[in-house]
């Protein structure tokens, strides 16, 4: 009889063992990569807490709604396939492109999609002349490239770091501009931005122009070199809290400069597992490029985009350089692109 009972319990057992293995064994749903079928309505611009909100009240103020309006019907015709919901949230990086050439001396833009805005704009010439002039005080000129494709992690490098400082990190901005923080910024770079050169504006990073004729590029630039110099120095002296994940922008850049000073060689390793986002989200690991810059001396490329830049010059070519530029995320096959660029 006992014999007969220790069957049945183990059977028991058993069983139960065996269906839990199965149950553990059940594949998992598959994260959908993100798209903006269902995307929600983008943020502002810019949050009034941040140092970007002057400029980009400015902008506001140098954009008329009816241009705005005619460049959206342009956009929409030209890609028939292309929501409005899409539509408003490359408007929303394209503004934030142009806030990030009033800040930075060159900014290579980091996506055709955002791109392909930026071309149906320039169409209207008149309004476009009109824009520039009022938001920069000069033409943002948006230059073919005319020199070959080479690598530039340096540029997106600071692209990352002065973007998120200044609108933060969502999954529908790196939906269009590509995977962030993946490249740390030179260290003999940042050796540059400690406490000597602070107050002045020819540091041959930022953009030495707007600091010296629009105030509210000045201030952002002012804040943007009190946060790098307070970074670095806790970098110099290993000081450093990891952020539980991404959403905290303070922590976030406090890791990515921590890291760019004391272990680049590990850097998009270190990023990467402190990241929470899952990388299938986009269904790719690369973006194009395409920007705004005076001296351009590297750049990246991307799977099938073209690259272009701005310059704010005060003609139609003074001061501007032109090359090729894109951006792709670690560990994945990128090929070349036409690109361009901008200068201060």
């Amino acid at each position: 009889m006992d014999m007969i009972l220790f069957i049945v319990v183990a059977a028991i057992v058993a069983l139960v063992i065996f269906l839990f293995s199965r149950q553990k064994k059940r594949p998992t749903a598959i994260n959908k990569p993100l798209s903006f079928s269902h995307a929600p309505a983008p943020p502002a611009v810019s949050e009034a807490k941040s140092p970007a909100y002057g400029l980009a009240e400015k902008l506001k103020q140098s954009l008329p709604s009816q241009y705005a309006e005619l460049v959206k019907k342009r956009v929409l015709s030209a890609h028939p396939g292309m929501t409005e919901r899409e539509f408003e949230w490359r408007w929303l990086e394209l503004q934030r492109f142009f806030i990030l050439c009033a800040v930075l001396d060159r900014v290579p833009m980091f996506s055709k999609r955002i791109d392909d805005v930026w071309h149906e704009m320039l169409m209207f010439t008149r309004e476009y002349q009109a824009f520039s002039e009022k938001y920069l005080g000069r033409m943002l000129h948006h230059a073919p490239n005319v020199s070959d494709d080479v690598p530039m992690p340096g540029e997106r490098a600071w692209f990352d770091l002065v973007y998120i400082e200044l609108f933060g990190r969502n999954p529908y901005s790196e939906l269009l501009w590509g995977p962030f923080l993946r490249y740390p910024v030179p260290r003999q770079e940042l050796e540059l931005f400690q406490a000597p050169l602070l107050a002045t504006s020819q540091d041959g990073r930022f953009n030495a122009w707007a600091y010296e004729h629009i105030p509210e590029a000045k201030y952002a630039i002012q804040v943007m070199k009190e946060k790098l110099q307070d970074r670095i120095e806790r970098a110099k002296h290993k000081i450093h809290e990891k952020p539980a994940n991404f959403s905290n922008t303070d922590l976030l850049m406090t890791s990515a400069i921590f890291f760019a000073w004391n272990e680049p060689e590990h850097f998009d390793e270190h990023m990467a597992t402190l990241d929470e986002i899952k990388k299938d989200r986009s269904g790719s690991d690369c973006s194009g490029g395409f920007g705004c810059t005076s001296n351009y001396d590297d750049s990246r490329s991307s799977n099938n985009d073209s690259h272009h830049h701005c310059s704010s010059g005060s003609d139609g070519g003074s001061g501007s350089s032109c090359n090729s530029g894109s951006s792709c995320s670690g560990g994945s096959s990128c090929s070349s692109y036409e690109g361009g660029g901008c200068s201060s």
